[in-house]
């Protein structure tokens, strides 16, 4: 099953392969430029990246680009790799707890969801996090050697930005569950302490240090901070109804920039797939809180899925007995408190606005892990072949274990017409999430050939660096172009994505010099002629203007200050969707020539 979910990865991928051959576009191309800086400016350069990157994440993109050249396909690699290795993984995860069917929509709700694939196919580091995410949980719930595997996912909360949300939960779980007395509580905390160390140094010095989006606007209706008490609750109920909503579970349903599937825009997210992905939640939530201690999923007596505590020992065995944490602090739990655990953090962070909460790609690690309790819910709940548990064995009867009250509950529910109705149809409705999910892979296909925003800034640059002669400036404008422009110009190994302009300028020259290059933070705030004017040396005698698209609202107030400068466009290159080129030159019989340095 593992291999046949990669598989089908792949021939997905293969289909949509117009989509890996599309050049960066603004969301992934400004994520190279800080990551390439060279190592005197780099942690400089790094404050100011639009959102943080994790270390290994970072150092696995950048040794890509150096052993396969700054190209796009190339940086998208490692995304490619975790997409494909994703359903696999959250595959044999989720079998732990449930029987292969519940696994395999799991996994395949997963791996072929159009918005995780959109999101995996780009130089993002989402699908790496939510592989990352699996591995932590999993690492943490190792029986043998815990102190070596819960460092070990320490080290894997590297490659992932939120990890802290996952580590900080666990690690005080390993505390409440280590039992009374400060000894054995000590303990479990030393047996933590060198994950929380990685993960705690990491997310304060190297993520802290790129924390400047705070102040920007973009994440605003994601966060608690600035609500009141009643717009709080609406604010939480409503990201719950979007996260049990999405399909799957917890999937982006906010930027604009994503496919979605065809169920975002219907009643069937908040009416159909929410309230079957919360019954299933809550299923989830007492059948794992009531994983037995050793590991050992609550199934039928005499069901062949069923797993043994990872010593190979079987349920009441010594050898299982003696490795069971004193409070059943297994696998079914760990997983609980991970997921409940990351979004309370998240949702605390966004108080203080350093986090988004919801239904939003900054949360996309959580995706496998949701999807992991919704599954377990919905097999519980789901029918079953054979006897009916005997008391004693996975009965109500004495001396039962926990998985036997709960397949007790389950079945007083299906006893119960009523029960039956909605638990059928939730488990229908959950059976068909799969398809839902898959459903936005038509659109990212539909539109493979599309040039996303800002994605022509390597033709842009190739252009310029042609039109270059020795002595020109290079002006360009808006806030959001200097780290494309400077990856573009400077780092990329990528050719122009289009056929040049019918005017096409002679083939491309070096690199442009960074000195002779300005960059707006505004544009038609005369930002241009102030910065012309306070230059030394000899006056330019062109110049040339680079306008990005999200800015060309401003080029008129600009152009037109450049004018009474003294300075007339004399040739225009539009590249759709990016920006706008022109080359400058004295005007003729204006007001004055070229102005002169300083004049």
């Amino acid at each position: 099953m593992p291999a046949a979910l990669a598989a089908t990865v792949v021939a997905a991928l293969v289909a949509l392969r117009a989509v890996l051959d599309r050049p960066l576009w603004y969301d992934e191309i400004w994520r190279p430029h800080f990551l390439a800086e060279p190592a005197a400016t780099f942690w400089s350069e790094l404050a100011h990246a639009n959102t943080p990157s994790a270390l290994g994440w970072a150092a696995l993109t950048r040794l890509v680009g150096e052993v396969a050249g700054w190209h796009a396909w190339a940086l998208r690699l490692p995304e490619l790799v975790a997409l494909v290795a994703l359903p696999a993984v959250a595959y044999a995860f989720v079998r732990r707890f449930t029987g292969p069917a519940a696994a395999g929509l799991a996994a395949a709700s997963l791996g072929l969801s159009g918005v995780v694939v959109d999101l995996g196919t780009q130089l993002k580091p989402y699908a790496v996090e939510a592989l990352a995410a699996l591995a932590v949980v999993w690492l943490w719930g190792a029986a043998r050697r815990p102190t070596v595997a819960r460092t070990t996912a320490g080290a894997v909360s590297l490659f992932a930005v939120p990890a802290a949300f996952l580590i900080i939960p666990l690690a005080a779980g390993d505390v409440v569950a280590a039992g009374r007395g400060w000894r054995p509580r000590a303990r479990a905390a030393l047996t933590a302490a060198p994950a929380l160390a990685i993960c705690g140094l990491h997310t304060a010095l190297f993520i802290g240090h790129q924390s400047s989006q705070r102040a920007s606007r973009f994440w605003d209706t994601q966060f608690l901070a600035g609500r009141g008490p009643l717009d709080a609750v609406g604010f939480v109920a409503g990201e719950l109804v979007r996260i049990l909503g999405g399909a799957p579970t917890g999937v982006d349903r906010y930027d604009p920039n994503l496919v979605h599937p065809a169920t975002d825009a219907t009643f069937a997210a908040a009416w159909l797939l929410a309230p079957a992905a919360a019954l299933a939640f809550a299923f989830g939530v007492v059948a794992l809180h009531r994983f037995d201690k050793i590991g050992q999923p609550m199934r039928d007596p005499g069901d062949a899925r069923r797993l043994t505590h990872p010593d190979g020992g079987r349920a009441g065995s010594p050898a299982s007995q003696a490795m069971a944490p004193a409070h059943a602090w297994g696998a079914g739990r760990q997983l609980l408190v991970a997921v409940l655990g990351a979004l309370l953090i998240a949702l605390a962070a966004s108080v203080g606005r350093y986090w988004p909460f919801g239904a939003n790609r900054t949360n996309t690690f959580l995706v496998p892990l949701l999807v992991a309790v919704v599954a377990v819910g919905a097999d519980r709940v789901g029918p079953r072949r054979g006897a009916p548990p005997a008391a004693g064995r996975g009965g109500a009867g004495p001396g039962a274990p926990p998985g036997g009250r709960w397949r007790a509950t389950a079945l007083a529910w299906r006893a119960v017409p009523a029960g039956r109705v909605v638990l059928a149809g939730a488990l229908v409705v959950l059976a068909a999430a799969p398809v839902a999910s898959a459903s936005a892979l038509w659109p990212l296909w539909r539109e493979r050939h599309e040039i996303r925003p800002v994605a022509l800034m390597v033709d842009a640059t190739t252009l310029a660096r042609g039109l270059y002669q020795p002595g020109d400036v290079v002006v360009v404008g808006g806030r959001l172009a200097r780290s494309g422009w400077l990856y573009a110009t400077g780092v990329s190994d990528d050719g122009p994505y289009l056929p040049p302009p019918a005017a096409a300028a002679p083939p491309a020259g070096p690199r442009l010099p960074e000195d002779s290059t300005l960059f707006l933070t505004a544009v038609g705030e005369g930002e241009a002629r102030a910065a012309l004017a306070a230059r030394t040396g000899p006056a330019p005698e062109r110049l040339l203007l680079f306008v990005l698209v999200y800015d060309r609202g401003g080029a008129d107030a600009e152009l037109a200050d450049l004018r009474a400068a003294g300075w007339c466009p004399t040739e225009t290159f539009e590249f759709p969707g990016t920006g706008t080129l022109r080359v400058l030159g004295g005007c003729a019989g204006g007001p004055s020539a070229a102005p002169s340095a300083g004049g």
